[in-house]
């Protein structure tokens, strides 16, 4: 299976991964969230590093990147975050949704919108020309459906599940925003036979 045959399947499809979110959320109340993408301190946007650069918290994975990367004349990817912190090991509720995927995890993260934060109109690019280097699986945990969340897609309005996983192309044109805490996973998958497969094997229907 590649990319584009996985696509075959839709763009948006619920998975047969779930946890238990109030058990999570137990499980983490200890950490504190760090500033994600601190380069923009007027967007209100908060993470936890499942995985990271050396396995500690608060690091340039949280960063953007590719901005860093022009600052300091490094080349840091997705595949570049792949130790697992605290965080991971901690929750028995975030590693049951990892397991899967656990060769093929990279930068991964919980994120946390407060009311008022967002992220503006745009597409991830997850690769150059043909290649696609990674994708991305979504796990929304609380506030994240309307009148709390609005994510759209595209032209669409996405609705979810608490606590179910969501393979998700976020190649195309989406934008999120909060108008009350919202919590969700972002795990980042690299693109490789197995874990397209992966995906076969655990979609909803």
């Amino acid at each position: 299976m590649s990319y584009s045959s996985l696509l075959s399947y839709g763009d948006f499809i619920p998975l047969k991964l779930t946890c238990d979110v109030n058990k999570l959320f137990d499980e983490t109340k200890d950490f504190s969230y760090q500033k994600y993408n601190p380069r923009k301190p007027h967007i209100h946007r908060y993470g936890l590093s499942i995985t990271s650069l050396d396995g500690k918290l608060g690091g340039i994975d949280l960063d953007s990147f590719k901005e860093y990367n022009k600052e300091h004349g490094t080349n840091y990817d997705e595949h570049s975050f792949r130790r697992h912190t605290d965080v991971y090991f901690q929750s028995k509720q975030i590693r049951k949704v990892c397991e899967p995927f656990k060769g093929n995890l990279l930068r991964s993260h919980i994120i946390h919108l407060p009311e008022g934060g967002y992220f503006p109109p745009h597409r991830d690019r997850p690769g150059y020309g043909d290649k696609q280097y990674s994708f991305r699986v979504i796990v929304p945990l609380k506030n994240c459906n309307p009148p709390h969340l609005y994510f759209m897609y595209e032209d669409k309005q996405l609705h979810f599940e608490h606590g179910r996983a969501y393979f998700l192309n976020t190649n195309k044109y989406h934008s999120l925003f909060a108008f009350k805490d919202s919590y969700f996973i972002v795990l980042n998958v690299d693109c490789n036979e197995e874990s397209y497969n992966i995906i076969g094997d655990y979609m909803l229907t």
